[in-house]
């Protein structure tokens, strides 16, 4: 193969783009892992007592960056499994797994949440709360787009408050 040859200046042309291309790559992303527990921890007043929540799981977080080096987009999906606890009378639900996704863009504030952010179920029952799907939200209000069941929190809180007593 010489210079002249149309093989050659093809391979000479795409090793130059690919040098350009690599060059003009942002950052790689960056990734962080976080492993949490919660024992005993407070979720809401059930009236005549406080339901507690026991769980584990873990986060992980990816940052990505546009090609100027400043961070554009943030992912964080997580998986958590717990217990839902009425400490009065012991009786408990679980509530596993709970599988989220949430994209942020950072410079138009719009937040995606995809996944399961309630999956109780009640031991010979079955799901008593099932919080899944997608929603989108623009800014800090409530969500612009939403598909999937999903329940206003004083409704759920309501339905385990009652599967506990």
């Amino acid at each position: 193969m010489t210079r002249h040859d149309p093989s050659f200046l093809l391979l000479a042309l795409a090793a130059l783009l690919g040098s350009t291309v690599v060059a003009a790559q942002s950052r790689p992303p960056q990734q962080e892992r976080f492993d949490f527990a919660y024992e005993g921890e407070p979720v809401a007043s059930c009236g005549d007592f406080v339901m507690l929540s026991d769980g584990a799981g873990t986060t992980h977080l990816t940052t990505y960056f546009g090609r100027s080096g400043s961070p554009e987009r943030v992912t964080l999906h997580g998986v958590y499994n717990g217990l839902l606890t009425n400490p009065l009378n012991g009786k408990t639900l679980a509530d596993a797994p709970s599988v989220p996704f949430i994209t942020i863009d950072l410079a138009s504030g719009v937040r995606t949440n995809i996944g399961t952010y309630w999956n109780v179920t009640l031991p010979g029952e079955g799901v008593i709360v099932i919080e899944a799907g997608r929603l989108v939200f623009d800014g800090e209000g409530p969500p612009v787009f939403i598909a999937g069941p999903h329940l206003p929190p004083p409704e759920t809180i309501a339905l385990l408050c009652e599967a506990l007593r």
